[in-house]
């Protein structure tokens, strides 16, 4: 069994992806913050990259989500977070690329907001929302999920959107915004949200998101 820690902060939606991955695998591991906070000398002496989340596995250590995940499904075949097919394997990175380049990049740009006076932006504020509409409404286009999006069984494709979708909500709604998720999404999230490992980390990212949210009231 090999020994891992995962490294990140708790409101991240890329440590949540990472945290589910190891959860699903079963696989034991220790989670710590960053010493001395993402980006710092103490840290980057660990993970190079500086980013969470960073992992360390027997002694070596790797950055970026979707490259771990990569690396875990290869390290620990059973079960598997990727589809069998070839072509619905593609298309799994290509959701999860997706994730992390239109939702989960639409949704960070709202942190910033909750920090300044947000109240004085307005135009802002909406124009930050529509981009986390825009992208559900993408997303609405890319799957045909039942429940799930290559059939009866959940894959990390899955398993990474609801903590982004959580988070979106929560930014959305502190800052007095309307954000209606599309049925469809919806209903997708919540088969992928009762899943254990799921369930875990929304819980994780929505508390820590909440006490993030109320130091900026």
């Amino acid at each position: 069994m090999a020994d891992i820690t995962l490294y990140g902060v708790a409101v991240s939606a890329f440590v949540a992806k990472v945290r589910i991955a190891l959860d699903a695998k079963g696989l034991p591991y220790d989670e710590a913050p960053p010493p001395g906070g993402y980006g710092s000398p103490e840290y980057r002496a660990i993970v190079p990259a500086g980013s969470v989340p960073g992992v360390v596995i027997d002694g070596r250590s790797l950055h970026d989500s979707n490259a771990i995940i990569e690396y875990l499904d290869e390290l620990a075949p059973q079960p598997p977070l990727f589809p069998g097919d070839p072509f619905d394997r593609a298309r799994a990175r290509a959701l999860l690329g997706f994730h992390d380049t239109r939702l989960e990049a639409s949704s960070r740009v709202l942190f910033p907001l909750v920090k300044r006076d947000w109240r004085a932006e307005p135009d802002a504020v909406a124009v930050g929302v529509d981009g986390i509409k825009s992208a559900l409404d993408r997303l609405e286009d890319l799957i045909e999920p039942s429940p799930f999006v290559f059939g009866t069984e959940a894959s990390i494709a899955d398993m990474a959107y609801p903590a982004t979708i959580q988070m979106a909500e929560m930014l959305a709604a502190e800052l007095d915004q309307d954000l209606p998720i599309p049925p469809a999404i919806a209903a997708w999230r919540d088969a992928s949200a009762v899943l254990p490992p799921v369930a875990r980390s929304l819980k994780i990212a929505g508390d820590a998101m909440e006490d993030w949210l109320a130091a900026f009231r």
